[in-house]
């Protein structure tokens, strides 16, 4: 059911989006676009299955303390 709501969630917000950008006829825009929200569907999809995922402060906090 969660999943079911995720791609309604993001059917709706690449629907908002998308629109200007075809009007626009901005390519660029469209892939770069396109490739963060996959992204971001993926790894919230992850967690919903209940993977535990490196989050990016963690990565952050690790390049810091290699300089420090």
């Amino acid at each position: 059911m969660n999943t079911f709501l995720l791609i309604i969630l993001f059917i709706a917000i690449s629907f908002l989006d998308y629109r200007h950008m075809i009007k626009n006829k901005d390519k660029k825009a469209f892939a770069i676009y396109t490739t963060i929200l996959v992204f971001a569907f993926i790894i919230t999809e992850l967690h919903i299955l209940g993977y535990k995922i490196v989050g990016l402060n963690q990565i952050v906090s690790y390049i810091i303390n290699l300089f420090i």
